[in-house]
């Protein structure tokens, strides 16, 4: 009898632990999503490797100046879900016609640790959500970092534009 009390008791015990584990989890990522509010700057991290992540650098109209550049990454998990990042030369043709070119620079690959509270990558968008994310991402300066541009210890990052047309119907 002692015995089928001892493995009843550690069986609660284990519910009880995994029941915090997921209180704990959930109210983690609030509670980061709630810090990205104070930043102004967000970096991205993109890993074409990683599940529903596409890199895109075909566009319809290749022969314009504008979009030599141009490379839409997307997460892109179902329809109903897609956020893009346009990175290119260019803000747009009027930042292209006055020559005002968009942010990037080479950094060390210390960079990622240094800022890791402001790097995000598709797992951050699907744990507290695609709309959530874009919602509090929308009016900061966004970055992002792709991990096929990582040259040893030196790594690209490149200011981009983000979109969401499925992020406004809720």
């Amino acid at each position: 009898m002692r015995k089928i009390h001892l493995k009843t008791v550690n069986k609660h015990k284990v519910v009880f632990i995994i029941i915090m584990a997921i209180i704990f989890k959930s109210n983690l990522y609030c509670q980061k999503l709630d810090s990205l509010k104070k930043t102004d700057t967000i970096y991205i991290y993109f890993d074409i490797n990683k599940k529903k992540s596409i890199k895109d650098k075909s566009f319809i109209n290749e022969q314009s100046e504008f979009y030599k550049n141009y490379i839409m990454y997307r997460f892109n998990p179902s329809h109903l879900n897609t956020i893009s990042f346009a990175s290119n030369t260019y803000k747009d043709t009027d930042n292209m016609i006055n020559n005002i070119k968009n942010d990037e620079f080479i950094t060390k690959k210390s960079f990622l640790k240094k800022n890791k509270g402001v790097i995000l990558d598709i797992d951050f968008f699907e744990e507290n959500g695609f709309i959530k994310t874009f919602d509090v991402l929308y009016t900061k300066v966004i970055y992002l970092i792709d991990k096929d541009e990582i040259d040893g210890k030196k790594i690209k990052v490149k200011q981009v534009d983000m979109a969401c047309f499925t992020c406004h119907g809720e």
